[in-house]
Parts: structure tokens; C-alpha cells; sequence
């Protein structure tokens, strides 16, 4: 079919789809798959038909239009239009909206799905200036006010680690916060609480397209004490619904019973942390290399030693760091019989838990050119998905691709694969990480949380290059051989980075004396 002719075709079934049903979960995902395959089909470059869509939709719910229209184009002028109208209405939108709207959005720039050059300052002058006024707001309808330690007081040795999402020892971060809690209770001395907020939304609150729930783990509510490096660890969850009050108040009282000398806010955004900017000291620690949101004094790097753009808060807060990343070593082993791989077979797995998005026509056809150049090559995707199967099973090399679903002994899959290929994404780095440290090296782009644990010796330029590195890797024993080792001792270095407790030590010394100079 000629370009015109699917544009037009794509056109008229996504604003048919745009006028149809909007009021479930169910309707707001159909929605968001029709604009995913609009985009998939080079619509959003399509100034015509975009112009059409726009005109289709002059009637619609703005925050569904501007949203949806936004995933066809990658536009973020279309969000900067949804914070203007926000905006208008601050002192009235539901707290539960705003927040639903705000995670999304994030949700869409971590999937490295909007174009940033639309918008080169969006995260650092809009989507931030946002996120102050939304936690203003949350303060002023809540009656929230953070009581603040007396001037002058004794220290506690007590430290507050603040998270929006702790699920299980199956869920990278919430493994990674462990790590931080140990080092600092063995390590560092120090009295750990952490809190476990909850606080992106866990189901839907607007029409925002596509729509985005957190997942929430029933089972951790009120206190729980987790035994992790020899070191009990002290944990308050809410799985409460909403940003209420009752949550939120909860959360403050129990910091000021604990009375931390610090505050650690455990990646971007976390909206308890930040409401205590006011009343302790607060530092943040990313979990990712995406552009970080916090209104903490010290934001630390990801590890890839860059500052954000410009002279703002941001910029200011910046300091260069590396994340330290709980990676397994139990020394689990398999045979490739074992996953039913061919001895012969060059083995490449992606790994994540949003393959299902990260993994899309574009990545396939590249593995396909890979493919080609490799036909002994086998491509492997390791982790939860829903919708990758079904398209693996209708791509013309479906033979060559083999979902494996979520795999529990990933260890022991590292130990039968030859190399750990990424698509372009930002997350990512845990499993590249796992992957290096059982000597299999890395093949990927510049940008991202990967890019930043594997270095610039496993990073290429373009997609030509993508390809023909994984076929010398494939035709070359001695050069697969020596990247084996290139892979190990990066991770050893990362390793040793992301575990200098002195750094730490004096961001959290430095942390604590801005936030007395700012009293």
C-alpha cells in the first residue's frame, strides 16, 4: 500500500476510534493502541493528515485530544497545552487527575517516545515549574505543613528513605533501595526508615493518552521489617488509593516521630520527599539516567556525569555519582539444553519489563537485519510481556525470535547468551548490568540508563553499525572473546563507582549544610 493510502486508511480509523468510547480502561487502551500503530506508520510526520486529525477532533475532551495526538506526533508542544490548562484550573482540578496526568506524561518520556528537541527545556522549565505548583497545591487543599527540626539540635543518626514504589526482591529498584538502606545502616552507621508511598497512580483518573497505572503489592501495608545483608530494615507502606490526607499526613507524622537528620528521595518525583524540601534536609538519588525531578538540594547522577541543561534548580543541584546496582550472583549456571538452544546458535536476549512497548517494529526490523547478516543467530526476549509473542509470531524471521516470558534464573540465561543487544530506551541498565557481569557484552546506542553501565566500548552510532558489530562479534571467537572480558571488568569498575560510601558519606554532610544556609 502506498504511503498516502495507509495514511489515510490509519487517519480515518484513529478518529474513528477518537470519537468512540472513552469512559473505561479498556476504551482508553484501544484508544492509545490505535495511536501507537498511527505512529508506527510515520503519521505524526504527516503535516496534512495531522492537520485533518486536528480539525476531526476540535470537539473532543482537550486532555484525550491533546494527549492522543501527542503519542501520534511526539510533540510535547501538545503537553505544554495540557499544563496550560491545568494550570487554569490549579485551584480546582482533582489532586487525583493532575497526579494521573503528571506520571503519564513522565511514563511517555521514559519510553523515549516524545520528540525533546519539540521542546528542548520541557522537563527542566515546564514539566518541573508544574510539579512545584501540583505540590503546593497538595500541601494547600491537605493542610499538609512538615513540621521542621528545631535549629541547633543534637544529630539522631537517623536517615528517612522516601520511594514511590516498592514491590518485592524481584523488582530491580526495590532491591537497588535495599542495597542503599544496607550501606548505610552497615556501612555508614546510620538508623534507616524507609517509606514506602505509593503515591503514582494505581489506576486511571483522566482520559490521558495512553493511560498509566503503577503496579502496587497488597501485601506490603502498615510496618514491615525486611532482613537484607545482615541488616533489619525498617519499612512504613501505604497501598491506600489517591493523594489524600489521611495518607499523606500519615507519612509526615511518622517522619517526625522518627526525626531524620536526612532525607533520601529514591528516584524523580518522589512527592512525600519533596514535600519535606521545607523542613529537612533532602537529598535524591535517581534511579534512572531519564531527566530526574526533584526539588532536593543534592540530585545525584545515574553515572553518566552530565548535568541537566541550563543554569536552573536542576542544574544547580546536579552532582556526579554513580547508582549502585544490587546485581545476583549465585553462581547459577545452565546448559543451553536446558532453554532449548542449539550449541551452534550465536545467542542475543533483550531484557526488560516494558518489552512490549520498547521492543517495537523498528527495534524487530533492525534484529531482522541482524538476522540476516547472522543466520545462525537467535534472539531471545527475556521478560513479562503481553502483546510481543503475537507480533514475533507474524515477523518474517518469527523462527529466529523466541519469547521466554518472565525468566526467574536470569543468571543462569546470561550464562548460555552471547551477547545482551538493546533497543533505544532509557531503562534498561540492570539487566545489561546482570548481563556484563556473566561476560556478556553489550550492543547499544548512545542514551540511557544501558549506555551509561556499559560505557563507550559497547556503544555504536547507527543502525549500520548495530548490525555489523553483532556480526563480527558473531564471526570472530577471538574478538567475542576479548569483548567477554571488556564486559567484566567495566562492570568491576561500575561496581567499585556505585559503592564509594565516602561520596556518599559527604553529598549527605553537603545535603544537610545547603539546607542550614537556606533556613
Amino acid at each position: 500500500m502506498h504511503a498516502s493510502d495507509l495514511h489515510a486508511t490509519t487517519l480515518t480509523d484513529l478518529i474513528a476510534r477518537l470519537h468512540g468510547p472513552a469512559g473505561t480502561g479498556e476504551a482508553l487502551k484501544e484508544i492509545s493502541e490505535s495511536c501507537e500503530a498511527a505512529r508506527a506508520t510515520g503519521l505524526g510526520g504527516d503535516a496534512g493528515a495531522m492537520e485533518a486529525l486536528d480539525a476531526a477532533t476540535a470537539n473532543l475532551d482537550p486532555i484525550l485530544r491533546e494527549s492522543a495526538l501527542a503519542a501520534v506526533s511526539g510533540d510535547l508542544r501538545r503537553y505544554l497545552r495540557i499544563l496550560d490548562m491545568l494550570d487554569n484550573v490549579l485551584d480546582l482540578a482533582s489532586l487525583e487527575g493532575m497526579n494521573q496526568i503528571y506520571w503519564s506524561m513522565q511514563r511517555q518520556l521514559f519510553l523515549m517516545r516524545m520528540d525533546m528537541a519539540s521542546v528542548p527545556d520541557f522537563v527542566t522549565e515546564h514539566l518541573f515549574a508544574f510539579y512545584e505548583r501540583f505540590l503546593r497545591q497538595i500541601a494547600l487543599r491537605l493542610g499538609l505543613s512538615p513540621a521542621a527540626r528545631q535549629a541547633g539540635m543534637p544529630e539522631t543518626g537517623r536517615v528517612l528513605i522516601v520511594t514511590n514504589q516498592f514491590l518485592s526482591a524481584e523488582h530491580q529498584p526495590s532491591r537497588d533501595l535495599l542495597l542503599l538502606a544496607v550501606r548505610l545502616q552497615r556501612d555508614l552507621g546510620r538508623t534507616v526508615l524507609v517509606l514506602n508511598t505509593n503515591m503514582m497512580p494505581d489506576r486511571y483518573y483522566s482520559p490521558f493518552i495512553p493511560p498509566f497505572a503503577a503496579a502496587l503489592e497488597e501485601r506490603l501495608a502498615g510496618e514491615q521489617t525486611i532482613r537484607c545483608g545482615g541488616e533489619r530494615i525498617r519499612m512504613l507502606s501505604s497501598t491506600a488509593p489517591g493523594v489524600t490526607a489521611e495518607k499523606l499526613g500519615g507519612f509526615l507524622s511518622a517522619v517526625e516521630a522518627f526525626d531524620p537528620d536526612l532525607a533520601i528521595a529514591f528516584g524523580g518525583s518522589v512527592i512525600v520527599a519533596d514535600l519535606l524540601e521545607c523542613a529537612r534536609p533532602l537529598m535524591c538519588i535517581p534511579t534512572t539516567s531519564g531527566r530526574i525531578v526533584s526539588l532536593a538540594d543534592i540530585v545525584l547522577d545515574f553515572g553518566g556525569h552530565a548535568p541537566p541543561a541550563g543554569h536552573g534548580r536542576l542544574a544547580r543541584s546536579w552532582r556526579p555519582s554513580r547508582f549502585g546496582l544490587s546485581l545476583r550472583r549465585t553462581g547459577d549456571t545452565a546448559t543451553r539444553a536446558e532453554f532449548s538452544l542449539p550449541d551452534s546458535a550465536f545467542v542475543c536476549v533483550v531484557v526488560g519489563n516494558r518489552l512490549d512497548a520498547e521492543a517495537d517494529g523498528a527495534f524487530l526490523e533492525l534484529l531482522g537485519r541482524i538476522l540476516d547478516a547472522v543466520p545462525q543467530a537467535l534472539v531471545l526476549f527475556a521478560g513479562g510481556v503481553e502483546s510481543l509473542p503475537g507480533r514475533l509470531a507474524l515477523d518474517g524471521h518469527a523462527g529466529q525470535l523466541r519469547s521466554l516470558g518472565h525468566v526467574d534464573r536470569m543468571e543462569a540465561l546470561m550464562s548460555v547468551c552471547d551477547l545482551f543487544v538493546n533497543p533505544r530506551r532509557t531503562g534498561g541498565g540492570a539487566g545489561a548490568a546482570q548481563a556484563m557481569a556473566g561476560g556478556v557484552p553489550v550492543l547499544s546506542f548512545d542514551g540511557g540508563d544501558v549506555a551509561s553501565v556499559a560505557g563507550p566500548s559497547f556503544l555504536v552510532a547507527d543502525d549500520a553499525a548495530f548490525v555489523a558489530r553483532a556480526a563480527a562479534l558473531a564471526g570472530d571467537p577471538a574478538l567475542l572473546a576479548e569483548a567477554r572480558q571488556q564486559a567484566r571488568a567495566r562492570i568491576a569498575a561500575v561496581e567499585r563507582e556505585g559503592a564509594d560510601n565516602a561520596q556518599l558519606s559527604a553529598y549527605m554532610v553537603e545535603a544537610a549544610g545547603l539546607f542550614a544556609a537556606r533556613r
